[in-house]
């Protein structure tokens, strides 16, 4: 199950912009911490860690999206689609890790203000929201039905939230000189974060856990294989996500006894129903002769 030429297409454009990323977010964090480090902004050094968790993201998906080209084999039966819905949960769980670490942080410095050279931490963290800018217009599009670039995108958008709030922050305390506008918006960054990364690992989850699609309704599913000629009833039916964009069904079906033999005709009319309907491409489907009264209720 390797992948068609125009998603093979793709999947090389996306890993380009993934090491273009890569690089980008490796000179941010670098250039944060040892600015955060001579103004002795702790909101610089923990935004440096923010973009830090970026750079181990794009490398996950880099690995993720290599591994999703190679084709399936006898023990990878549906080859490596599955690694990408994993990073996406890595990801979501690393984006929580960190929100939860800013509000911390955010706690300390309500506790003990720091005083920063404010004037730097400007520069600075607007230099890393250019380039965080930057990042969103590369995965604007791209992520988009795609679990793994999905949690990329997300990464990319923390950190346009993480740098306006230090830029902000920067700004007040330049201005006014209230101190406490840091931890301010760093809470309020933080549960921004932890919101779309909870959804993130909640969407991967899921998927890992071959739960029906939340877009899919499986009694609508039964009904349309219902609607088929020849099939009585359907058991046993099975909806689940293979990777983004890939869905499956399995299941039993009655028919009846003098149509057992037109088993060819059923099932490619069935698959081509979920197809055209539900944008199900993998069907597996067995049937058998049964009584109505036998008959079981689809497993919901």
């Amino acid at each position: 199950m390797s992948l068609p030429v125009d998603d093979m297409a793709a999947s090389v454009k996306t890993e380009r912009r993934l090491w273009f990323a890569l690089s980008l977010a490796s000179t941010i964090a670098i250039v944060e911490f040892a600015g955060g480090l001579a103004s002795r902004s702790l909101a610089l050094v923990s935004d440096s860690g923010h973009i830090l968790t970026d750079v181990f993201t794009f490398g996950i998906s880099i690995g993720t999206i290599r591994l999703a080209r190679r084709p399936h084999t006898s023990k990878w039966t549906y080859g490596y689609h599955r690694a990408e819905v994993f990073a996406a949960f890595v990801n979501g769980a690393i984006l929580m890790g960190v929100a939860f670490l800013i509000l911390y942080e955010a706690y300390q410095r309500f506790l003990q203000p720091a005083n920063v050279e404010a004037s730097l931490v400007i520069l600075i963290a607007s230099a890393a929201l250019v380039a965080n800018l930057v990042m969103i217009r590369l995965f604007g599009r791209v992520w988009k039905g795609n679990l793994n670039m999905k949690g990329v995108f997300l990464h990319a958008v923390g950190d346009v939230l993480s740098s306006s709030g230090v830029v902000a922050s920067g700004v007040i305390v330049l201005t006014v000189g209230y101190s406490k506008s840091d931890p301010i918006i760093a809470v309020l960054i933080g549960i921004l974060i932890l919101r779309n990364a909870f959804g993130l690992v909640r969407e991967s989850a899921d998927v890992l856990m071959e739960a029906t699609p939340k877009h899919l309704n499986l009694e609508t599913i039964t009904n349309t294989v219902l609607a088929v000629s020849g099939v009585r009833g359907a058991h046993d039916l099975h909806v689940w996500t293979i990777t983004s964009g890939m869905y499956a069904v399995s299941g039993h079906l009655v028919v009846d006894p003098q149509s057992i033999e037109d088993g060819s005709r059923i099932i490619a009319e069935v698959s081509e129903r979920l197809r055209g309907s539900f944008g199900i491409d993998h069907v597996t489907l067995q049937l058998e002769q049964q009584t109505l009264e036998k008959i079981q209720k689809p497993e919901g």
